[in-house]
């Protein structure tokens, strides 16, 4: 709730059905929702904030403020591929797939297939033709 003076009402909602790997890493200072039926795999990090780095100060970075760029939000029954990181002010959608080892810096709509470092859309899925569909 406080960090080097700084003061946090840190909040992380999981709901229902949702699966997370081993050695996941979930940290907040403002805001984390995994919202239903979300399938997370090992190793993937999610967190809301991030140190910041002046290196005028002559200190170590653990010793700087932490800052965010706003809540992460994970909507229904998306898929986190393994190794993936999700940063701040990241706002996934519903049925969603990020593909291993993909670094999420930006959000993205519903029914998007999304990979790479940092991540970008590759696919969206069309409900009338019940299909992917390049983004290319």
């Amino acid at each position: 709730e406080n960090y080097l003076g700084q003061k946090f009402n840190p909040k992380i909602l999981i709901e229902n059905n949702v699966r997370i790997g081993n050695y996941a890493c979930i940290t907040a200072i403002d805001e984390i929702i995994i919202k239903d039926g979300c399938l997370i795999s090992e190793y993937v990090y999610i967190s809301d904030h991030f140190h910041g780095f002046d290196p005028s100060l002559n200190v170590s970075p653990i010793m700087q403020p932490l800052f965010t760029k706003g809540k992460v939000e994970i909507g229904e029954n998306t898929f986190i591929g393994y190794r993936t990181t999700i940063l701040s002010g990241v706002k996934l959608g519903k049925n969603c797939v990020v593909g291993a080892h993909s670094v999420v810096t930006k959000s993205f709509p519903d029914y998007s297939m999304i990979v790479g470092t940092p991540a970008r859309l590759i696919k969206s899925y069309d409900l009338l033709n019940k299909c992917w569909k390049n983004e290319n």
